[in-house]
């Protein structure tokens, strides 16, 4: 490796950005986006940029270094005898980020760039979205990069299906935190510690490939700042996801004939069983050609006959279909392929001047056949992915699902031809300045031809989630768009509504680590409606155990899919063991029911303040160090502590409660208080709904009726409130403790357009000898079909009177749950409207 080291740069002048320039036609920028939040950019002459902008910032220049200071950050610029950059909190007065000096930015020929940075006594990594392996990232290396990871071990595999340079450091002397969000589309990677150099003492670092090195420094000192800012930058949801897609989906390869007629059969036998469900999915099965090729977008009319007829048919069941759709043509084979290569709507091989030669899946045997991907970039390409998703999967009745779109390429010579921009993503495309972010802006997106060694692989996945999305809103205008996509990038969150962890194998030990990297995923805002593939995708089919216990845990993600292509040919179904049908049943059950929940958590956290539903620990108890270690139980939300069960043969979970909480332990109703953290055991049974979970004193959960599928929301008309309340301290001031419950039709954009959505606000008062218990509407823009909230206090234990408030509740009417504790599960009733 050839790397020459960055030095010698001094000061150009006392104008913001501020340029740091050196004999070699190289300019460090610095700029301060905001109090906690600076910017970085190391650009050599090749791509050098210059912006200058009016920002006031205090600045002390000295002979070797200069100074600069924000309301919560020191920023200390050494520039003799090298260059080099130190960060210090004005609150701790401490240093929490460092440049490695004598080698902080080093380049070469190639284009190639590196950061390097001290690390820190005490301080833990996390972040990277969606990785194999523990939570936490200390002496470990990443490719950051995308590829298709069938059957990948969930403890070491690297790289995965998604894209997140952005990671967290966590001190456990201070106990806060920053983060780091490289800003580039090329392939980089990132060392935790693994490369060792007495020289350097301990150090990490970032490589890019090409552009300018580009990065954001974002002070927290708490994670959840943290996470609000990244999401500012790389942006939040930008439409509600549709309510069914927090339902069962279930999935069909779709590889023989008469595929349609066993949909069919699925759904019936779903009736049969009392299994509620939202939507299948249709594998690329569905795309075979006569000679058994994948042409996408081309029906086998032996598998499925009429689609059309069929997607009208689930359509009154309730049943949402979605279709696989895969980004490449087979080269010769596919009816369109001399189509696009003829418009330059293809990857292109400028050495050769034709389509750029990919070897991808062929047939349903994953045979091998050359492929060329569509160039989203052209204007080509764009456009016949547009029409060809409403003719053949929108206008049919189903929904695409996009798959396959990593778009790994052995050859990162060919070229993309940057015709068409991502502009449908906020603070991406350099020339829109939205909302004062000119400061903020994603990496360089060229407008003619360019390689895809400069350019990037992820701008493809993003144009082609926009080519979706665009033709999902021109013909569905007030239909939520839903995009489920495998692949994800920074920026893609903003559209795409749903995705997953790929193609799991099935064992115990991925059902360990898709926790963590669950968690991760959430934390680098991957998708905050995201899961795993519920048994296992591939390998040999779940035994009972390990099914139960996967289902268990999976009612708490917020997508809850049972997909599967098991070596022995058999299919992962709700009834595959006769004798789980009861329990299996029971958490479908306990899943649908707690829908509303997971919708309030998702618009109130993710929607709202880009925040994950999914969350380490450690992101609601940062003052307790010892959840930074925790990684196989997770927050779902701010009240909910989930304890999945990992191992075969276990009965008992032993669970760490953090320091200075107080907890429900909700299958057993056990109270329990830490001043300390604190290691307790509680049972989990196979016949449970739900793996061990605690709800957090203070706290509310609202429940749901039972549904169908829950695209029949017009017999929604059931919401129950289980209150767990403070424990009374004499002395202490009682306090309001509120529960946001939100509603609307949960599948049109009218929240949007027509703020046709209602908020409604459960308060709880816990004092000495009652709980006082209120509802306020905030916003009464939607009429739910419920007109009554139920409110309830499930606690063996709890002997204070529950008073409800206001004028209108149901003084004379109460409902008894059947059981031996009528007075413990009284519901009283609060009006909605008098």
């Amino acid at each position: 490796m050839k790397q020459k080291i960055a030095e010698g740069f001094r000061l150009r002048d006392n104008k913001h950005p501020f340029l740091f320039e050196n004999g070699q036609g190289q300019i460090i920028k610095i700029i301060i986006v905001s109090s906690q939040v600076v910017r970085v950019r190391y650009l050599t002459k090749e791509d050098t940029e210059v912006r200058v902008y009016n920002k006031q910032v205090n600045i002390v220049k000295q002979e070797q270094s200069v100074e600069f200071k924000t309301n919560l950050l020191k920023i200390t610029v050494t520039v003799d005898p090298y260059f080099h950059i130190q960060w210090t909190s004005l609150i701790s007065k401490v240093p929490f980020a460092e440049d490695l000096p004598y080698r902080s930015y080093c380049y070469n020929e190639l284009g190639e760039k590196w950061h390097y940075q001290r690390r820190l006594k005490n301080t833990m990594y996390f972040g990277l979205g969606e990785h194999a392996g523990g939570l936490e990232l200390s002496d470990r290396k990443f490719k950051l990069e995308r590829l298709d990871g069938s059957g990948y071990d969930a403890e070491t595999q690297d790289p995965m299906y998604k894209l997140c340079p952005f990671y967290i450091g966590l001190s456990t002397d201070t106990k806060a935190a920053y983060g780091v969000y490289y800003n580039t589309f090329t392939d980089s990677k990132i060392d935790f510690g693994v490369e060792k150099d007495a020289v350097w003492g301990s150090y990490s670092h970032f490589r890019s490939s090409h552009g300018p090195l580009d990065y954001y420094i974002i002070y927290g000192p708490s994670v959840p700042k943290i996470i609000s800012y990244y999401s500012l930058i790389t942006g939040r949801p930008k439409h509600l996801i549709p309510r069914y897609s927090l339902g069962y989906l279930a999935s069909f390869t779709a590889e023989e004939n008469h595929s349609q007629i066993k949909i069919e059969n699925f759904i019936f036998q779903c009736d049969k069983y009392n299994i509620p469900c939202d939507g299948v999915h249709l594998s690329a099965g569905y795309t075979v050609d006569a000679n058994g090729n994948r042409c996408v977008f081309n029906w086998n009319l032996a598998r499925f006959p009429n689609p059309t007829q069929l997607a009208r048919t689930m359509d009154k069941k309730g049943i949402k279909l979605f279709a696989n759709v895969k980004p490449w043509l087979l080269q010769d084979i596919h009816p369109d392929y001399n189509t696009l290569k003829n418009t330059g709507g293809l990857i292109w091989d400028d050495e050769k001047g034709k389509p750029g030669d990919v070897y991808q899946w062929k047939k349903d045997d994953h045979s091998l056949g050359k492929v060329a991907y569509i160039d989203y970039s052209s204007t080509s390409g764009y456009n016949y992915w547009k029409s060809k998703v409403k003719t053949e999967i929108i206008n049919k009745g189903f929904i695409p699902w996009l798959d396959s779109n990593e778009f790994p390429l052995a050859n990162d010579s060919f070229s993309f031809a940057c015709e068409v921009q991502p502009d449908a993503y906020s603070r991406l495309v350099t020339d829109k300045d939205e909302s004062g972010g000119r400061f903020i802006y994603g990496p360089n997106i060229p407008k003619s031809r360019t390689s895809a060694h400069i350019v990037g692989t992820p701008l493809q996945t993003l144009l082609m989630i926009q080519a979706t999305y665009d033709i999902l809103i021109e013909s569905r205008r007030t239909q939520r768009p839903f995009i489920l996509s495998r692949s994800m990038t920074p920026y893609s969150n903003q559209l795409v509504s749903q995705s997953w962890s790929g193609s799991n194998i099935t064992s115990w030990n991925t059902l360990k680590y898709n926790i963590p990297m669950g968690i991760s995923a959430n934390l680098g805002a991957v998708s905050a409606n995201y899961g795993h593939n519920i048994g296992g995708f591939t390998g040999p089919k779940p035994d009972a155990e390990l099914f139960t216990r996967w289902i268990q845990q999976a009612v708490f993600w917020p997508r809850f899919s049972i997909q599967s292509k098991n070596e022995d040919q058999s299919k992962t179904e709700p009834w595959m063991y006769p004798e789980l049908i009861p329990t299996v049943r029971g958490s479908i059950h306990f899943r649908y029911k707690i829908v509303p929940y997971l919708y309030t958590l998702y618009v109130t956290h993710a929607y709202r303040n880009g925040e994950p539903l999914i969350r380490p620990i450690f992101y609601e108890f940062q003052d307790d160090i010892e959840t930074y270690s925790l990684q196989y139980e997770f927050m779902l939300g701010t009240s909910l502590m989930v304890a999945p069960i990992y191992e075969p043969s276990a009965s008992q979970r032993k669970v760490y409660l953090p320091s200075n909480s107080a907890w429900y332990h909700y299958q057993t109703g056990t109270y329990y208080e830490t001043v300390k953290g604190q290691w307790i055991e509680v049972p989990s049974l196979l016949t449970d709904e739900a793996c061990p979970f605690f709800v957090r004193a203070g706290s509310m959960m609202c429940f749901g009726k039972l549904l169908k599928n829950l695209s029949r929301f017009q017999e929604d008309n059931e919401r129950r409130v289980q209150i767990f309340p403070d424990k009374y301290v004499k002395g202490k001031k009682v306090e309001r403790k509120t529960f946001v419950m939100y509603e609307d039709d949960g599948q049109t954009m009218y929240h949007e357009t027509g703020n046709a959505y209602a908020q409604v606000h459960i308060w709880m008062e816990a004092g000495e000898k009652e709980i006082r218990v209120g509802l306020d509407i905030i916003h009464d823009g939607y009429f739910p079909y419920y007109d009554t909230v139920w409110v309830t206090c499930p606690i063996d234990s709890e002997k204070r009177k529950v008073v409800f408030e206001g004028a209108n509740v149901y003084d004379n009417e109460m409902v008894f749950i059947e059981g031996n504790r009528h007075d413990l599960h009284t519901y009283v009733g609060l009006k909605l409207h008098p």
